[in-house]
């Protein structure tokens, strides 16, 4: 009688945990509903495309954050876009920034209400030599082929630049008036830090007393099949990005010659750390994952849905599936890799001092105090010095909001121009200049609008950046509709 009771007992529990996990997982997720089909504007794709290319023929390039400046590129730039867009430069108000970098300023009809940003940046990586004859068409020749515009800058972010403008033509063409006052901000130097473009430009607003409510600067894209597990394609808005730091790590030793070694040389306890760092990973925050997922809705299989809706029962099974993949892992923690080693001069010396560079990126949460203080605890020699390398140490920026106005007209403008596409809030992994625009705006979003596959994507900075033609004529819609929509009366 007594097992009898037990089984009865047991089975109510497996059938209400059943009945709470099922319950948890119907719920989970935001239900993804069609937006009203609208009428986009016509645009010449072939046009906007010679537009673009003759950008990317400039080679505004960035080298380093200590090499001087190729202003007489930046200069042509200038040059050629006041010739591309001669209306949006004798209308708007332009301000030239250390030279190179470019506000344009469109006051609006309301003085009462706060200006937004739209940014983007005009420099671009350097090509490698090694590679110049891998590439399809030359890197800087901005051609059109394939039904492709091929160049350095076509993904990133000279495609940025030319969708605002473009939009900013068309508008002033049709004598369009904002309400609030918009700002066009485009940074030259966001390729090493933007210290001397977007810093100072953001120093420049607050001193003007032009303090936006909003910004949206680049970052994810319309993703197809970049997540495991979804068939559909994905707008990726960057909510936030992650700090940086980079840790010296360096140890000093006594030296002498290898014949009559120490039990351990300076190599030796540099590398032991290392290794310490790397077994014991900073601490896994599934949370920063959950609303990435749940706004995928029913795009995501069930049985998913029902794995986050319960982390109390699946939390372990969850991890580890996140884990398992490098893109995935970073989203959920700060990670940390060893990127640069040197020590010693000869095979036969005990090298005297041996050092490393460890790459920290830092999930918005975590600070960089918190992480150095468990870098020491893991490490747990006094041998291992640790010091941050100047110039690259910055917090995780604050998470910008979801819920107001700017997101939700931001989000409607992305569905209606890309088929109803789920948006999807994210953490940026890299850096871009949208950093600097956190202490002045609490509203910053990281969205580049065109649509894009895992394999574009490895092409940013790579070989054979590209963009399609199709995606230059939805940026320019995209960018004319937000215009609209964030700058007129619609929010009000």
């Amino acid at each position: 009688m007594g097992w009898t009771i037990a089984l009865i007992a047991l089975a109510a529990v497996v059938l209400i945990v059943a009945l709470v996990v099922l319950l948890r997982g119907m719920t989970f997720a935001q239900p993804l509903t069609e937006v009203e089909e609208i009428e986009l504007v016509d645009v010449e794709k072939e046009v906007v495309a010679e537009h673009l290319g003759e950008l990317l023929r400039i080679r505004t390039i960035s080298l380093d954050e200590n090499a001087p400046v190729e202003r007489a590129a930046f200069h042509e730039m200038h040059r050629t876009l006041e010739k591309l867009y001669p209306r949006v430069h004798s209308s708007l108000e332009i301000h030239h920034i250390n030279d190179c970098s470019l506000i344009y300023i469109w006051r609006g009809k309301n003085p009462d209400l706060p200006p937004r940003v739209l940014a983007g940046h005009m420099d671009v990586v350097p090509v490698d030599s090694d590679a110049d004859v891998t590439w399809s068409y030359p890197p800087f020749s901005g051609q059109v082929a394939e039904d492709y515009l091929w160049g350095r800058g076509a993904m990133d972010d000279k495609c940025q630049v030319m969708g605002v403008l473009e939009a900013l033509e068309g508008l002033l063409k049709v004598d369009y008036q904002p309400e609030r006052t918009l700002i066009a901000a485009f940074g030259h130097d966001e390729e090493v830090g933007g210290y001397h473009g977007a810093k100072e430009i953001v120093a420049w607003l607050a001193e003007a007393g032009l303090v936006p409510d909003a910004v949206l600067d680049e970052g994810g894209a319309v993703v197809d099949g970049l997540l495991p597990g979804i068939e559909i394609s994905s707008a990726m808005v960057g909510v936030a990005e992650k700090g940086v730091l980079t840790l010296e790590l360096s140890v000093e030793a006594r030296g002498g010659h290898s014949s009559t070694p120490e039990r351990e040389t300076a190599i030796s306890v540099l590398a032991k750390a290392i290794a310490q760092l790397e077994a014991n990973p900073q601490p896994a925050h599934i949370d920063a994952v959950m609303p990435m997922f749940r706004s995928l809705g029913a795009a995501l299989p069930f049985s998913q849905q029902l794995v986050f809706a319960n982390q109390w029962l699946f939390g372990g099974v969850l991890k580890n599936k996140l884990e398992a993949s490098p893109s995935t892992n970073a989203t959920i923690r700060t990670t940390l890799a060893a990127t640069m080693i040197k020590g010693g001069v000869k095979e036969n010396i005990l090298p005297r001092t041996a050092q490393a560079l460890v790459n920290i990126r830092l999930l918005p949460g975590d600070t960089i105090a918190e992480v150095c203080e468990r870098v020491r605890k893991i490490i747990g020699d006094e041998r291992v010095k640790l010091q941050a390398k100047e110039g690259c140490a910055w917090e995780a920026s604050p998470v910008s909001p979801i819920d107001g106005p700017a997101f939700e007209s931001l989000e409607l403008t992305i569905r209606q121009v890309f088929d109803s596409v789920p948006v999807t809030p994210y953490v940026v992994l890299g850096a871009t200049d949208s950093r600097h625009y956190a202490d002045l705006c609490p509203q910053v979003y990281r969205f580049t609008p065109y649509l894009v596959d895992s394999t574009d994507l490895k092409r940013m900075h790579g070989v054979d950046e590209r963009i399609s033609l199709d995606s230059l004529s939805s940026m320019v819609q995209f960018y004319r509709l937000l215009i609209i929509r964030w700058f007129g009366a619609e929010e009000d």
